[in-house]
């Protein structure tokens, strides 16, 4: 999150592909964690016999001038959209700020900077651009099973997924994931353990992160990742940690005071709070969480003045909250006394959301017109109120912007008739992966959005 942003000098150009390194949870290495979306591809950079460049095996520098890590830096400086770049796309197109607005505001490197050091077919000498950015995900090891989530990014997903979906196996990028029981009863797989014992990557990470100015960690779950903590000292060790930001995206149902302790050591260290809902919709979407815990945990970071925080809600949004996101920004400037997430007077002062774009059947475009009118009828109510309120004028102004954003990308187009893998309509998907999941886990969607009541009764 950004508080100065600037203005794009080139309407495509986004700094990833020149200055960063980017690690999906299974250890390929891809153009930008959000190229995950719109291609089949999902952005990995591969060898010139298609496999994928791997963290666990491959030397992070020989990746940055794969074929399609200058074909995209190509496109870039031509003002076009490379086809891995569709999700940026299309937030921006829809008025909502995207991953290359902020990354653009976040980094030094101008587009006349990357095109005088850059071939007309997009190579680079990888000693102009030294790595200031790297994206890690350190496998799928999460203590939740978020709704929006799946099995590549959380290993307690597994036992919903095999009960789901009556199968043991799933495609990741690089292979066909078979599940297995252990000797416990519990399914599991070893295909997102890259990094455990792979003295290529450590030796990368020793190399290349030493003299990086931001490292983004995510999992799974990071703070229970025992080999982030690992990184984070390895920091410390080479005197890194100073002049170093750390970014995370993270639950906040495990914040320890020996992870407090580490964090003194960094120039800052910014929360993305994988929060986007309180009370009983927060419940639902994020089981097993409980609110009040992850509340208390908000509020522990809040009091804590010995470390640089910067914080943000990353609300995600999808037809489980769509109905709900007005009420949370409201929560939060009204009645959360969190003034260390998204600061009233920054650039960002409420939530800093973005889409959920993949799989459609969690796009809200997905939703049929009559529900969509609903939305955009309540979000007219909700602006309404905020013009009348007594918040400041910054928050006025982006609490109606964000509605009129998430408005437009809904209303864009429609994904509800068209046809998913399981040969039912997108739509048909989401009412049968709602009900599925409310089985297995005993919940009812109807308790927490009781808008889709003549939906679900229409479907079942």
């Amino acid at each position: 999150m950004v508080d100065n942003p600037k203005q794009s000098d080139c309407s495509t150009f986004c700094p990833l592909p020149w200055n960063s390194i980017n690690i999906r949870n299974n250890g390929d290495i891809r153009i930008c964690c959000n190229a995950n979306s719109y291609t089949a591809n999902r952005g990995i950079v591969r060898h010139d016999d298609g496999t994928p460049y791997n963290a666990s095996r491959d030397n992070l520098q020989d990746s940055r001038n794969s074929e399609l890590s200058r074909e995209v830096r190509a496109t870039m400086l031509r003002g076009e959209w490379h086809p891995e770049c569709e999700r940026c796309r299309q937030e921006e197109k829809n008025g909502v700020l995207s991953r290359r607005q902020m990354e653009y505001n976040d980094w030094d490197l101008t587009p006349e900077t990357a095109a005088e050091l850059t071939q007309e077919d997009g190579t680079i000498n990888t000693e102009d651009f030294s790595l200031e950015f790297f994206d890690i995900r350190y496998g799928n090891f999460c203590n939740l099973k978020c709704r929006m989530c799946g099995p590549t990014d959380s290993h307690t997903w597994f036992d919903d997924f095999v009960k789901l979906n009556g199968q043991t196996h799933y495609k990741d990028t690089h292979e066909r994931i078979q599940l297995t029981k252990n000797a416990k009863g519990r399914w599991e797989t070893d295909q997102y353990d890259w990094f455990k014992g792979s003295n290529m990557y450590w030796t990368n990470f020793e190399e290349y992160t030493k003299d990086a100015k931001k490292l983004y960690i995510v999992g799974g779950e990071p703070l229970i990742i025992e080999e982030h903590v690992d990184s984070l000292e390895r920091l410390i060790h080479n005197g890194s940690a100073a002049n170093m930001q750390i970014e995370y995206n993270t639950n906040l149902t495990n914040v320890t005071p020996r992870m407090l302790d580490l964090w003194k050591n960094f120039k800052e260290i910014r929360i993305g709070a994988s929060i986007d809902a309180c009370n009983e919709i927060f419940d639902y979407q994020r089981a097993p969480a409980k609110w009040e815990h992850v509340y208390e945990n908000l509020k522990k970071i809040e009091a804590n003045d010995d470390i640089n925080f910067k914080c943000w809600f990353a609300f995600t949004i999808t037809p489980l909250n769509v109905f709900h996101f007005p009420e949370f920004m409201r929560w939060k400037v009204e009645e959360s006394g969190l003034t260390k997430f998204n600061p009233v007077h920054s650039w960002r002062p409420l939530a800093s959301f973005h889409m959920c774009h993949s799989p459609k059947y969690y796009n809200i475009k997905v939703l049929p017109d009559d529900i969509k009118q609903e939305i955009s009828r309540q979000y007219t109510e909700w602006r309404t109120w905020m013009i009348n309120s007594d918040n400041i004028d910054n928050v006025k102004k982006h609490f109606v912007k964000h509605l009129d954003s998430v408005e437009k990308f809904m209303l864009s187009e429609s994904y509800s008739d068209g046809e998913c893998w399981s040969g039912r309509t997108w739509l048909e998907e989401f009412v049968q992966v709602t009900r599925g999941l409310d089985e297995i886990r005993d919940q009812n969607i109807l308790d927490i959005v009781p808008e889709y009541k003549s939906l679900f009764d229409e479907n079942n």
